[in-house]
């Protein structure tokens, strides 16, 4: 490879001195009008996060760069730029939080992930039958009941206010979090409004009359195959992946066929009118799953004393031990950490909190602004409350 000798590092140096200059005015002068667009926002109750403007604004400049080889890095750049323009509209526009005695579903759309029988689909239940405003005589009739294939398109769903409320599974005590649902809180304007801790028990379900003997495939989720392995172990079945417990169990009362089997709960033998081949087949017994209650209103109920956020620290040595010191001078209890790596950013990772506390402390108040000023980034998914449910 030629080496041009006669480079000189620091008139080169001195010539992205001048651009970054340049580049500094024309973003402040961004960052001007980004804080029109956020008192238009506040003023017409917008959300920030505009996934076809951001998409539109990356194609369109796109087109406009001479040297394609730049592309990719270029995108990288402009979606930079959008992430720090939506954090300077969240702080301009500041909170809007609605505080209310309780959750309020009457006319409200509420969504799920799987089918009747499913897991979320039982903490919704429960939830409504628990709610002093509902209707128990007819709950599972609930027209503004909805469900949906994937987390994403439920998450979706609330974000683009198709639902108002949905039940959304974000950890299990035994296999651990459920890594897509942290992502999708990441990067869509919802808030949680509430956390359910529902007992998970497994069990062997069949058509009726069949026996363990006939069984040649069983379908479930994956993380039900997991929790029921030591079980299973015993057995040389074909195990067939379903998006869902609930969706083998509507699969198998569809085929009809005594070689099939699933594991799933009690409502969902009920929904399908299937039959018990083998009970509570968790490896553990204490098998529970932690449910967020999300919405598309940032609404904190009375008695809420839990709080989510998402941040990321400085890529320098100690950033994380000072924003984690934080907790400990404002005696605030963090009860769960995890990492998970930041989108199009090698080796980078942002950092999900639970704490325990309530926004209109001072103390929480304080503490929050002063990881805002150690961090690059802050999200506050949401202050609620644990619904302790009767089944």
């Amino acid at each position: 490879m030629d080496i041009n000798k006669n480079l000189d590092l620091g008139k080169i140096r001195e010539k992205i001195d001048k651009l970054d200059s340049q580049l500094v005015e024309l973003l402040e002068e961004r960052l001007h009008i980004v804080q029109e667009v956020a008192q238009f926002k506040k003023q017409t109750g917008k959300k920030i996060f505009d996934e076809e403007r951001e998409k539109e604004v990356i194609r369109k400049n796109l087109k406009r760069v001479k040297n394609k080889e730049l592309n990719h890095y270029i995108e990288l750049i402009l979606k930079d730029i959008m992430d720090s323009s939506k954090e300077y509209q969240k702080f301009k526009i500041g909170v809007s939080t609605k505080y209310v005695n309780d959750l309020e579903f009457h006319n409200k759309k509420l969504g799920y992930t799987g089918v009747p029988g499913s897991y979320a689909y039982e903490v919704l239940m429960n939830l409504l039958k628990n709610n002093k405003n509902s209707n128990v005589q007819n709950i599972e009739e609930n027209k503004n009941i909805f469900h949906f294939n994937s987390h994403k398109d439920l998450v979706e769903a609330v974000h683009t206010n198709q639902i108002d409320i949905a039940i959304l599974p974000i950890e299990n005590s035994i296999v651990g979090e459920v890594r897509d649902s942290i992502d999708l809180i990441n990067t869509k304007s919802i808030h949680i409004i509430g956390e359910v801790r529902h007992k998970i028990s497994h069990n062997l379900l069949g058509l009726k009359g069949s026996k363990i003997e006939d069984i040649k495939n069983v379908y479930s989720h994956e993380q039900a195959f997991m929790q029921c392995s030591e079980f299973l172990s015993k057995y040389e079945w074909q195990l067939k992946r379903m998006t869902n417990t609930a969706i083998g169990g509507k699969y198998i009362a569809t085929k009809g066929e005594n070689k099939n089997a699933c594991i799933a709960n009690m409502k969902t033998k009920e929904v399908y009118d299937l039959e018990v081949l083998e009970k509570n087949i968790n490896n553990e017994e204490e098998n529970y799953t932690r449910f967020f209650v999300i919405s598309n209103e940032d609404t904190v109920i009375d008695g809420s004393d839990k709080i989510s956020i998402i941040t990321s620290a400085n890529n320098e040595s100690g950033a994380l031990i000072e924003l984690l010191q934080i907790f400990y001078e404002y005696g605030l209890n963090m009860v769960n950490l995890k990492s998970r790596p930041r989108v199009n950013k090698p080796w980078e990772y942002y950092f999900y909190i639970d704490f325990e506390g309530n926004m209109a402390d001072e103390k929480v108040q304080m503490a929050l602004e002063k990881i805002r000023e150690k961090s690059n980034y802050l999200q506050i998914l949401g202050n609620y409350k644990l619904y302790n449910l009767k089944i």
